[in-house]
């Protein structure tokens, strides 16, 4: 709501309105002016009748809060990592797009399927990336120039580094207990492009490894961001 930061957030917990809908059964709040409280009212009962559109909330919201959308549009969410011929951008050729919902993995590959890959996005709301900011939805645009990506976009890498988590994904997921499978432990996108190389030179078995990595890059995320919403929340209370 407009005028509504973290303090006057706050303000309304300590006062038992924990919900909007405490909030829109309260006779009156402390500190709040007859006017303004049905005003406040008023952007509630939009918000209810918009709790199916992500893309209502995120204009609404700091950027940094977009993390409080995670909880209502995670049906709707999916993980996203892809991998491409080098890690300069412009000018890469994508060589896999793994897309993940929690259910089911999807990977979208050069030269066999890479062309469903705008169709099967529709489904989405809510995109989870690590750096897809800075990388994976840039180059995506380039590549597909008529891609539609969903109305949220949460970056892992900057809602991880608010809770004190820097640096590449390698490096926090073992901080938060993940370990990869031996075949793919200690790979980095380097070690991804070389193996599309070898893939290139008839290399099967070079794919069927890319494709793992791709996999550990994508589904690791859902624990990432299910933990961060977690300490998130934790700080509110």
């Amino acid at each position: 709501m407009p005028g509504v930061g973290s303090r006057t957030e706050a303000h309304f917990w300590r006062q038992g309105l924990g919900t909007w809908e405490d909030f829109l059964g309260a006779d009156r709040v402390r500190g709040l002016s007859r006017e303004r409280l049905v005003r406040l009212r008023a952007g509630l009962h939009e918000s209810l009748g918009n709790l199916a559109n992500p893309a209502y909330f995120a204009p609404r919201m700091p950027a940094q809060d977009h993390w409080r959308l995670f909880r209502q549009f995670k049906p709707r969410a999916a993980y996203l990592d892809i991998e491409t011929t080098g890690i300069v951008w412009p000018g890469l050729l994508v060589t896999v797009v793994g897309l993940y919902d929690g259910t089911e993995m999807r990977q979208f590959v050069q030269g066999y399927n890479l062309e469903e890959f705008p169709e099967a996005l529709k489904a989405f709301d809510l995109l989870i990336t690590y750096n897809g900011t800075q990388f994976d939805l840039p180059v995506l645009k380039a590549y597909f120039p008529q891609l539609r990506l969903p109305p949220v976009h949460l970056d892992l890498r900057f809602i991880l580094a608010r809770l004190g988590f820097r640096g590449g994904l390698k490096r926090i997921e073992p901080k938060f207990g993940i370990k990869r499978p031996p075949e793919v432990d200690g790979m980095d996108g380097y070690a991804a492009v070389l193996l599309w190389a070898r893939y290139q030179r008839g290399d099967r078995t070079a794919l069927d490894l890319l494709l793992q990595y791709n996999r550990q890059d994508v589904v690791n995320l859902e624990v990432l961001m299910e933990q961060a919403f977690k300490m998130f929340q934790a700080r509110l209370f």
